[in-house]
């Protein structure tokens, strides 16, 4: 019973920023405190102390995982970059191939936050999520929300 209670998912990332540059994860060990990761900027390999890496980093998110988190359609961001609306995220590839034609495109949150400001000035802000919840959202907190006497929902936050 105790056992069970203990086990708890480690914290699982394969992709992750970095002093804004976009990293995957090769192997780590906690225990000896490092993690060797694979710099797509640099195209080499790297190593890092584990505990500076999970203190410091920012989390990698996919177009799909930005969509989603946006409420618009995949193609929708993807078009944005395309037409040079947006930066240009940082790309993907095969490791063992760096000059391979197949490439996935990267974010870090400052980018989502930017793509968040180009969408609300553009005018394109359909149930978009707010600033704040788009934080919430990034940081993995609750989002509370509460009824109003006109049948709304409005979110709630709790003072940090």
């Amino acid at each position: 019973m105790a056992r069970a209670n203990r086990k708890r998912q480690a914290k699982r990332f394969s992709y992750f920023f970095l002093n804004n540059k976009i990293h995957k994860v090769l192997s780590y060990s906690r225990a000896k405190d490092e993690i060797v990761a694979w710099c797509y900027p640099d195209k080499k390999r790297v190593l890092y102390s584990y505990s500076q890496v999970v203190k410091n980093m920012e989390n990698a998110y996919s177009t799909k995982q930005v969509a989603q988190l946006l409420n618009k359609h995949k193609i929708t961001i993807e078009d944005y970059i395309l037409e040079g609306k947006i930066k240009y995220p940082q790309k993907v590839y095969p490791i063992g191939n760096t000059e391979s034609s197949w490439y996935k495109f990267m974010y870090s949150e400052s980018d989502i936050m930017d793509i968040h400001q180009f969408i609300l000035e553009s005018g394109y802000s359909k149930n978009m999520p707010s600033k704040t919840e788009l934080r919430a959202l990034l940081k993995h907190n609750t989002i509370l929300y509460t009824k109003t006497t006109e049948g709304n929902f409005v979110p709630v936050w709790k003072a940090d």
